[in-house]
């Protein structure tokens, strides 16, 4: 493995991606403080996990030598896939045009549960064929936060097989990073698509919930009871809502 990663696993959540930002801070992982060279870009392979801070590296832009398909949106994450070799312009406008017609989540494979789709989905961002994606290739998971006012950013890699044959850990499966208390600033302010407290195990899914029925505004109207047993009413929701959100992480 590279000698200069930050972590080697699979990062399969955002909660996964907090645990190894926090595990940064604490100076319990390096972060990666230039640019890789050619012998570690290399070296990057599935389980590959980097982790760096744009205004101490001086990375704005992070390349790697790999050639890779544009980007997807997964939950807060952006999944690329390796190509096998650089696609033509035709070939990417051709790609943008059958992902248009077909809706981006096509395949040629023999048919599957929706629950194998799904799964396979969640680990390459889309289920299209329309690029010549690399036969067993890399896929590239990455994540980007701001902390004091400096954008940290996480990308790792890895192939479906690995993950489906689970070869690689987990940062919440491992006790040592799972029982680390995220800080605030991680956690709390981020403007995060999907919140960790109500995702899934894959990162475009979300916890089914109960929903609470508040009374309507005319059932308030006509509620026998008075005022203040009211006002109690909320202050006890209020404060149940702002303790569930701090402890159901």
């Amino acid at each position: 493995m590279p000698t200069n990663e930050t972590f080697h696993g699979f990062v399969e959540t955002t909660t996964d991606t907090l645990l190894i930002f926090e595990a940064c801070r604490r100076g319990i992982f390096p972060k990666i403080n230039r640019r890789l060279q050619e012998r570690e870009r290399g070296a990057v392979q599935s389980g590959t996990v980097y982790v760096f801070d744009e205004r101490e590296s001086g990375i704005k832009r992070w390349t790697d030598g790999f050639v890779w398909s544009p980007s997807r949106i997964l939950g807060n994450f952006l999944i690329y896939r390796e190509l096998d070799g650089r696609d033509s312009s035709a070939d990417k406008r051709r790609a943008n045009r059958i992902d248009m017609m077909l809706g981006g989540d096509t395949n040629n494979a023999p048919s599957t549960t929706t629950a194998d789709r799904s799964r396979e989905r969640a680990l390459v961002g889309s289920l299209t064929t329309s690029y010549n994606f690399k036969k067993g290739g890399l896929i590239k998971k990455t994540m980007s936060i701001v902390v004091n006012g400096s954008p940290q950013h996480l990308i790792s890699y890895y192939t479906k097989e690995d993950v489906l044959n689970n070869r690689l850990p987990t940062p919440s499966s491992i006790p040592e990073l799972a029982q680390l208390e995220i800080s605030p600033d991680l956690l709390l302010r981020q403007s995060f698509r999907i919140p960790p407290m109500t995702e899934h195990a894959t990162a475009d899914m979300m916890f089914d919930t109960k929903p609470i029925d508040f009374p309507s505004p005319r059932a308030l109207a006509l509620s026998p009871y008075p005022m203040p047993s009211m006002l109690l009413f909320y202050f006890y929701f209020y404060f149940y809502f702002y303790f569930f959100d701090l402890f159901t992480f």
